[in-house]
């Protein structure tokens, strides 16, 4: 979806307003040379997100143009976008930084999972994920796995608290789910295999809602009313599921090169961490203003009558990958495990 056709769709001046800040006019330009490390420094943003559309794609931009506000034009960012993988590209000295979902980290080692968002009702939500993250040993935690990939790892945007799974055809009864193609992420995946469906995974550049015209694929669910919107998803799939897998929405996350962040001052990781925690911020209060207005909820014979059954399949479903998924190794259990100790401490209701 063109970004100038969602800020008109949208019709809200303010929200409106905040997303046209990110518009750029002209092409991103290729991948410059490596940054220098005196003086202007050159960051090449690697994003694995396609250009000119709502969502992912302005946040990237946004950030990118914060980050070089607030070193006072110390750094310069120059994302390119559409990058089949942008940690890769990190890794391989193509790029310095990247911004990608976390979810595409899990083929790498399952524990990012965790870090990613779970599905079911077993993950956190958005602003309870960063005090994992920031306050609650989840930062510690995330770095250790990421060292592995030579990233230092900052949550920098959220898809939202609450994730549409959406369809092209109505369905009556949870054995029809049985190979109807499914184009989800993360461990979503696992559990949509559970409840019989086929996942599929589109060419780079392809979008859901041209798959589904094309019957590639028949149910998605790509996080909240924003990107679910910009994947032209809420035309293509009139019917909703009634409930979602990744019930908490996913993250994303900003991907500093180790070399490159051990060599920074701390002044400077602190001002990117700073940046990287405000895009988390905005991004999570533009899906709550746009949701309204982009996401009305559907009429009744727009929801699948399965709705409340298939929850129920969902939560026993996801409750074992998500075991299965702690019990990959030693760290996935450490991870596994400080999740589940914040979420007993912070978390539990407050006593008289």
């Amino acid at each position: 979806m063109d970004r100038r056709e969602f800020l008109r769709s949208t019709g809200a001046a303010a929200a409106a307003s905040a997303v046209a800040a990110t518009t750029t006019a002209a092409a991103e330009p290729a991948i410059p040379a490596p940054a220098t490390l005196k003086g202007l420094r050159e960051l090449r943003l690697s994003v694995t997100h396609q250009d000119g559309v709502a969502g992912p794609a302005d946040w990237a931009h946004r950030l990118a143009r914060n980050i070089t506000d607030m070193s006072g034009g110390r750094f310069k960012v120059t994302p390119t976008f559409g990058v089949s993988d942008a940690a890769a590209a990190v890794r391989n000295g193509d790029a310095d930084l990247c911004f990608d979902t976390v979810d595409g980290l899990q083929d790498i080692h399952r524990g990012f999972a965790f870090f990613a968002g779970l599905p079911g009702r077993h993950g956190l939500s958005p602003r309870d994920l960063q005090s994992w993250i920031a306050v609650g040993g989840g930062q510690a935690l995330w770095d250790d796995l990421a060292a592995d990939v030579d990233l230092k790892p900052l949550l920098a945007a959220h898809t939202g608290a609450l994730s549409l799974l959406l369809s092209t055809r109505n369905v009556d009864q949870v054995s029809a789910l049985s190979g109807m193609k499914a184009c989800v992420g993360g461990l979503a995946r696992d559990v949509a295999r559970g409840l019989g469906m086929d996942v599929v995974s589109l060419a780079p550049g392809q979008k859901i809602s041209h798959a589904m015209q094309q019957g590639d694929v028949d149910v998605a669910e790509c996080g909240g009313a924003i990107t679910s919107y910009a994947a032209g998803l809420l035309m293509a799939a009139p019917y909703s599921a009634g409930t979602s897998i990744n019930a908490q929405g996913s993250s994303i996350y900003l991907g500093v090169h180790l070399s490159t962040w051990e060599h920074l001052h701390p002044a400077e990781q602190a001002m990117l961490t700073a940046a990287a925690a405000q895009e988390f911020q905005l991004s999570l209060a533009e899906e709550e203003a746009h949701r309204p207005m982009l996401y009305r909820a559907p009429a009744a014979d727009r929801v699948w009558p399965i709705s409340g059954e298939l929850a129920h399949t969902i939560e026993r479903v996801a409750a074992a990958v998500v075991a299965h998924t702690a019990g990959t190794d030693g760290r996935s259990r450490r991870i596994a495990d400080s999740l589940a100790a914040f979420k007993r401490s912070a978390l539990a209701p407050a006593s008289v």
